[in-house]
């Protein structure tokens, strides 16, 4: 069970760099982001759960607290595009900086 939870935690990864690396507008940046600070939070909750390090599970939490807060900021930062700019994709808000 172990390594499958190891598998699952790495594929959300794998899926989140995917999405990052190849994302042409903000939300799908932003979600990929999520997706990564996930599976880190798995592999902590699950090397926790099975080594027994009670370390890790503070860890955790202040990883969800890190992730709660650049889910903020990621969602004020696309709000502000959107509004002044009236652009989704990151790569159409420099030519719209311009005008």
């Amino acid at each position: 069970m172990f390594e499958i939870e190891i598998l699952f935690a790495f594929g959300l990864f794998s899926l989140g760099l995917y999405g990052v690396s190849s994302g042409r507008d903000f939300l799908r940046i932003f979600f990929s982001l999520e997706m990564l600070l996930n599976a880190v939070i798995m592999l902590l909750a699950i090397s926790a759960h099975y080594l027994g390090f009670a370390q890790n599970i503070a860890l955790a939490y202040m990883v969800m607290i890190l992730a709660t807060l650049e889910a903020a900021v990621g969602l004020l930062i696309f709000a502000a595009a959107n509004k002044i700019a009236k652009v989704v994709s990151p790569d159409e808000l420099e030519g719209a900086k311009d005008e």
